[in-house]
Formats: structure tokens, C-alpha cells, sequence
């Protein structure tokens, strides 16, 4: 952005206001210094994440529910690929007394624990207690752990996407928790959507266009990620052996049957929820 013509990349600014009228957007914003600063444009796109400022500013309805677990988000270099035989970069493991994800990145593994909610984050992030749980996912030599964060996890959707000339895209328009990777997907459809779109008004297209764009990816929020993400929550935490043994049954059934494996992989890709938004009028 900072080598494109097209784009002025502003940082160390926070915005704290915005008003509209039939023309353009005036965005009201303060440098950390103090010093304030005013910008107009046609459009706003609010795509400022979780805690979105854009969001709170138009007082839009996000409702939903937050999870009750704390999530706790560990790094280490341990190479846990040479470790595991066998293991995938992304693994979910479903144990019946703690469920935990394992991910790789390039330089690191990130291990993802459910945490007591009564705990406090100093409690959930102290060293000790890290050690045991590391200790207690796979014995060995001290853990080096390179990061360490503690988060609450919620599942909302904004009521509304689409004000006048104002929109919101990604975490900003929806939460959910992060089993099965559905809300990166989801924000970066959210964008090439609203700019494909957005481009089309650009061009003298009417701005009502972009209600579909609400209508299209609310749909796919609630319909595909919400739900998704929810039954991915729901299988990790299943304690039931005959629950667990079913659903490890009906994984075989998809992944022995070539027509079922596809819709599967289809559906948990979120390609599907791309070639269903041609019916969202």
C-alpha cells in the first residue's frame, strides 16, 4: 500500500467519529500526539476488527453469545512434527477429558488449550501451570514458550452490514471461535465481495447494491461459520464415548464415499458457501 498510488496508508491515528450525508463520509480521527485530523470520502468500510470503532459508532446490534471457556494461545519452537508420528500441521485432538488444537507456522507451533473461566488471566498465564499443561499434552524437557495470550471467545453477528455509505467487513461484522479456521476465510470473502460491489457503484451502479452484499455474506456468517464453528466446539468437547464413536463413524461413511467426501470437503472449505450466494437475491 505504502508503494501504491491508489492508497495513502495512515498510521498511529485512531478514529472517533463519522457523519454521512447523501455525498460522502467526513471520518473525524486523533493522532496519538493529540493532534486531530479530518478526512472525506465516499465510502467507509469499517473492517477494524473485534472490537471494531466503526461498529460501535453506528450503535448496530451484535448479538450472540460468548463461550464460556477462556482460550489460551501458547508458541513454542518444540518441534512437535518431529515428535508425533504422523502429525498434520493443523491437528485437532478430541480427548475425552481435554480437547486442544496443535498448528504449525513457519517458524513455531502454536498450541491452543480450553481454560477454566474462573481463572484469572494471570492465573491461566502463569508459567507453572503452563508447564503442566505442556507437560501433561507430551512429557519431556522444559517447554521454551516464545508467546503466551489469553482470550475470550464469542459468536455475534452484526444485525446490520450496510450503513447508507458506511459497511462492515470481517471481525468488525462477525465473531466466532477459531475451530476450523471458518472467520479469516469468512473476512477475506467479506472483502472480495464488498469491493467487488463497491467497485460496480463506483461506476454509476446504484448504491443499493450493496444491500446484497449485506444479505449475501450475513447469510453465509450465520448459515456456514456461526454453524460450522459451533458444531466443530461442540464435537471437540463431546465426553459421550457412543457420541464420539458415532461421529468417528460418520467421518469414515464421508471419507469412504467419493460423492460425500467432495460435498464434505466443499462445505468445510466455504467453497460451497460461495457458489450458494448466486441464490441470496
Amino acid at each position: 500500500l505504502e508503494e501504491s498510488d491508489l492508497a495513502e496508508l495512515v498510521t498511529d491515528i485512531s478514529v472517533r467519529d463519522f457523519e454521512q450525508d447523501e455525498d460522502c463520509v467526513t471520518v473525524f480521527a486523533e493522532r496519538e500526539t493529540g493532534e486531530k485530523e479530518v478526512y472525506k470520502s465516499k465510502y467507509l468500510i469499517g473492517a477494524d476488527g473485534a472490537r471494531s470503532t466503526i461498529r460501535a459508532i453506528t450503535k448496530v446490534g451484535f448479538p450472540g453469545l460468548t463461550i464460556p471457556e477462556i482460550f489460551l494461545s501458547l508458541s513454542t519452537p518444540f518441534r512437535y512434527d518431529l515428535a508425533i508420528d504422523g502429525l498434520a500441521d493443523i491437528s485437532y485432538i478430541s480427548d475425552p477429558d481435554e480437547w486442544l488444537v496443535l498448528l504449525r507456522t513457519p517458524t513455531l507451533w502454536r498450541v491452543l488449550f480450553p481454560t477454566d473461566p474462573n481463572l484469572t488471566d494471570e492465573e491461566i498465564l502463569d508459567p507453572i501451570r503452563i508447564e503442566d499443561r505442556m507437560q501433561n499434552l507430551l512429557p519431556g524437557a522444559p517447554y521454551e514458550i516464545s508467546h503466551k495470550t489469553a482470550y475470550r471467545v464469542h459468536e455475534r453477528v452484526a444485525d446490520k452490514y450496510v450503513h447508507g455509505r458506511v459497511f462492515l467487513a470481517g471481525d468488525a461484522a462477525h465473531l466466532n471461535n477459531p475451530l476450523g479456521g471458518m472467520g479469516m476465510n469468512g473476512g477475506i470473502h467479506d472483502a472480495v465481495n464488498l469491493s467487488s460491489k463497491l467497485t460496480e457503484v463506483w461506476h454509476g451502479a446504484p448504491i443499493s447494491l450493496m444491500d446484497r452484499y449485506e444479505r449475501q455474506r450475513r447469510k453465509v456468517a450465520i448459515e456456514t461459520v456461526q454453524a460450522q464453528a459451533l458444531r466443530n466446539r461442540t464435537v471437540l468437547n463431546e465426553k459421550n464415548p457412543e457420541k464420539r464413536q458415532a461421529y468417528h463413524d460418520e467421518l469414515r461413511g464421508i471419507v469412504n464415499d467419493e460423492n460425500k467426501h467432495k460435498q464434505y470437503v466443499l462445505g468445510s472449505s466455504m467453497i460451497k458457501s460461495l457458489q450458494d450466494l448466486e441464490t441470496v437475491e
